[in-house]
């Protein structure tokens, strides 16, 4: 979660970490400071919390480090545990102290989102996100609300951004509830008839606005400040794969935690955009290039779902939402590869119809970031009409695809050297953002909400009977991934863009047809061209 600190040099950075080291001898002043590591210790001494810590906490051991070109990090140890960090510039400031979680949770510490944080970029992009909500028509509040809910995780991201750490990670739990029972409500009670759904903008209105969009993430993306450990992670992967060398290595940053197809998608970026370590301009052009993909897929997913312009519109709209919503964009800032989630998830959808192409894309998406191989049941039977052959087919795609992408990338120590630096890792890491890993206490009940994940993982490839809708896988896809998350040890702002896609879809694709019978369904309409005549289009509005 830190910002990248390379320098710009020929090759690749050693590590991931922020370069932060212990500091050399207590009387040499390293370059670009002005004070030597012992004065920084006697003022950081000098620090009212520190001098109110001490009249508590005593003996207390002292060790600096230091960060390059910055400032001291000052940690102070009662009985071998750290109690405190004070900060010290390089000049001989005495800044903030931190205790409690902040310590290690340097990216806790204020103004994580740098130029995502301003006003002039959050408030216009909020507006941009609700617009196309308030001039919807034939929709009820709650379908609104569903989608504007989204925007609610900002309660929690204002609170985290300003350094109130637990208030924040309490405050994204609700979001996260919600939209998992809103999700569960769509994906097991369909709308029992299609729906008219009416909105106000124009197509040029759309068309223009969705450019803009664009357009302003891609200048935000090249900003200079952005890019974090995962987007570095991700370049260092295809820069040792196109190097001939293990993807899995020691590291103290752990930038090996992901599955090879990860680093694989980040290679042609770095063959066109190699070095530059300190700005990084392979993993901003892999970002981007996954935003544009996940754009171009809702729109051709809107026209899927109701063919001609009515189609066109709907992906228009499935397309400006994700585009103007806050949540993408921050992941848009710091060049995550958790765009590349989203796009899996879009291509899913798109391959609903196809058990093989859906098979090998769950498993891309398993060898990329593990976690979508939770899909695997609810993708299996897709849209509830697979008999036993189409389900073979789709695990045997998803084995096949899975198994060879690992088994081509393995390190030298075999599976049990790779479990050990990704799904091992990431299985056991220690963290603070989350409930879980801030009261260790509440294990049982983390245990029990993992529980439910799996159980509703599985549940959903037999629950509800009958066909189903795009619309409900969506909401299902979306209600397994957020119950996965819900239980996890560190959960991130960026995860979002994971579901995005799906809420988006489950609200505002066309609902089930009218059936004579109670239960009885017939979807092909939901992927058929329209009659020229068709009087309930999904989505309408002036030219």
């Amino acid at each position: 979660m830190l910002p990248a600190t390379a320098s710009a040099a020929a090759g690749p950075p050693p590590d991931t970490e922020p370069a932060m080291f212990l500091a050399p001898d207590g009387t040499q002043v390293p370059r670009g400071f002005t004070i030597d590591p012992n004065q920084a210790i006697a003022l950081a001494k000098t620090a009212p919390k520190m001098i109110a810590i001490h009249r508590t906490h005593h003996p207390l051991q002292i060790v600096a480090y230091v960060w390059v070109a910055s400032h001291y990090e000052i940690y102070f140890y009662y009985h071998g545990k750290v109690i405190a960090d004070q900060i010290i510039g390089a000049r001989g400031q005495i800044g903030a102290t931190y205790t409690g979680p902040l310590i290690l949770g340097i990216y806790g510490r204020g103004h994580y989102g740098q130029i995502f944080d301003s006003p002039l970029v959050l408030v216009p992009f909020t507006l941009m996100f609700l617009l196309p909500l308030l001039l919807l028509r034939g929709r009820s509040w709650f379908d609104r609300f569903d989608i504007a809910a989204l925007l609610t995780f900002g309660v929690s991201y204002l609170l985290f951004d300003h350094g109130h750490l637990e208030p924040g990670v309490w405050m994204f739990y609700p979001p996260l509830i919600y939209l998992l029972v809103r999700m569960l409500i769509r994906g097991f009670r369909p709308r029992s008839a299609p729906e008219r759904l009416v909105c106000r903008l124009p197509t040029a209105v759309l068309v223009l606005g969705l450019v803009a969009l664009v357009v302003t993430r891609i200048v935000i993306n090249l900003h200079p400040a952005g890019v974090i450990d995962v987007g570095t992670a991700s370049a260092l992967g295809a820069y040792k794969l196109l190097h001939g060398q293990s993807l899995y290595y020691f590291s103290l940053g752990h930038g090996d935690t992901y599955g090879p197809i990860a680093y694989l998608a980040y290679a042609p970026f770095e063959l066109l955009f190699p070095g530059n370590w300190g700005y990084l301009p392979a993993a901003r052009a892999a970002a981007i290039t996954f935003d544009l993909l996940t754009i171009a897929g809702l729109i051709v997913l809107g026209w899927r779902l109701r063919r001609g312009r009515e189609g066109w519109r709907l992906g228009l709209l499935f397309a400006w939402l994700w585009a103007a919503c806050p949540c993408s964009l921050l992941g848009m800032e710091k060049s995550t590869n958790d765009g590349l989630v989203a796009l899996m998830v879009v291509l899913i959808m798109l391959a609903l119809e196809s058990p093989i192409k859906r098979g090998i894309l769950v498993g891309l998406g398993t060898a990329s970031k593990f976690f979508p191989a939770i899909l695997l049941p609810l993708v299996a039977v897709g849209r509830g009409d697979a008999d036993q052959r189409t389900i073979r087919k789709v695990l045997t795609a998803f084995v096949i695809t899975t198994g060879v992408s690992i088994a081509v990338f393995l390190p030298p120590g075999g599976l049990t050297e790779f479990w050990d630096h990704t799904i091992g890792y990431q299985l056991t890491r220690s963290d603070i953002f989350s409930i879980w890993a801030l009261h260790p206490g509440l294990a049982p009940i983390k245990i029990a909400v993992e529980a439910g994940a799996v159980f509703l993982a599985v549940a959903v490839a037999f629950r509800p009977r009958g066909l189903r809708t795009p619309a409900q896988v969506a909401a299902l896809g979306a209600a397994v991934i957020i119950a996965v998350q819900l239980p996890a040890l560190h959960w991130f702002y960026l995860y979002i863009v994971w579901f995005l896609p799906l809420v988006l879809v489950a609200v505002l694709a066309p609902g089930a047809p009218a059936a004579d019978e109670p239960g009885s369904l017939d979807l092909s309409a939901a992927l058929e061209p329209e009659e020229p005549g068709d009087a309930s289009p999904a989505l309408a509005g002036a030219a």
